[in-house]
């Protein structure tokens, strides 16, 4: 029986795309020389910690032994609101009170790759090393009330394309020739030059494949980021967590 057991564990193909269901938390700040550094968490600008995004993704298996994983998922919210006490962002200062407009984009590519030291009909375990390229882009835009009229004080950006490389656990099981289990992680902490990056991701799915070349995915994703840029005249920091559920459909072939 276990001679001509097979699995969608071997397709040498499999793409999958659906959405994440995000509960966020993260801080903040952008601080120019010689002012306060002052952190602003996602509920500071009221930005919605809860977020639901697109999430899309492959595994490539380059015959039984290595094992190319890809994703791409993200965090894009926007809002409007006032300023709950004085800050300083970049190159505007915020008074309270102020009517801040905030832009927050976040994006995520992951590229990892693994040689499966445990290959074998129902699992493929491996190790191996990845990136996680973390593009974010955060604006605040702040205006005030004079004698009836709204006073612009200026724009604040601060933006990084971070590529934090990341040692790389992952492997999937084949319950039966239905159900599959997958699962992955990474982690890393690298300093150079301006910046300074610690990165842990993990991911767990559950796959029921009722169709030969199709399937359905349930599964739990958690990443923190903690990304620091200093060139000596303004310093950024990013400390963020986002970890929630997620469901997709996934092909084969």
């Amino acid at each position: 029986m276990e001679q001509t057991f097979r699995s969608p564990l071997d397709y040498r193909f499999s793409v999958y795309g659906g959405a994440e269901f995000y509960n966020a938390n993260g801080e903040f700040s952008s601080t120019k020389e010689g002012r306060p550094e002052i952190d602003l968490e996602l509920d500071d600008l009221d930005l919605d910690d809860d977020d639901v995004n697109a999430i899309f993704g492959a595994v490539i298996n380059f015959g039984k032994r290595f094992t190319t994983r890809l994703d791409y998922f993200g965090y894009h919210n926007s809002s409007k609101t006032d300023a709950r006490f004085n800050f300083n962002f970049d190159d505007i200062i915020v008074p309270v009170g102020a009517r801040i407009d905030t832009s927050l984009d976040m994006d995520f590519y992951v590229v990892n790759f693994a040689y499966n030291f445990i290959s074998t009909r129902r699992a493929r375990i491996g190790l191996g090393v990845g990136v996680h390229a973390a593009d974010m882009d955060l604006e605040i835009a702040a205006k005030v009330a004079v004698a009836d009229k709204e006073k612009f004080i200026g724009e604040g950006h601060a933006s990084v394309l971070a590529p934090l490389p990341n040692l790389y656990l992952g492997g999937a099981y084949a319950f039966t020739e239905k159900f599959i289990a997958r699962l992955g992680g990474g982690w890393l902490s690298l300093s150079s030059g301006d910046y300074d990056g610690r990165i842990l991701a993990a991911d767990v799915m559950l796959e029921y494949w009722p169709f030969k070349y199709a399937g359905l995915g349930a599964g739990y994703r958690y990443i923190t980021i903690d990304f620091d840029y200093d060139d000596g005249e303004k310093e950024e920091e990013y400390n963020l967590s986002i970890p929630g559920p997620l469901l997709y459909v996934i092909f084969g072939f």
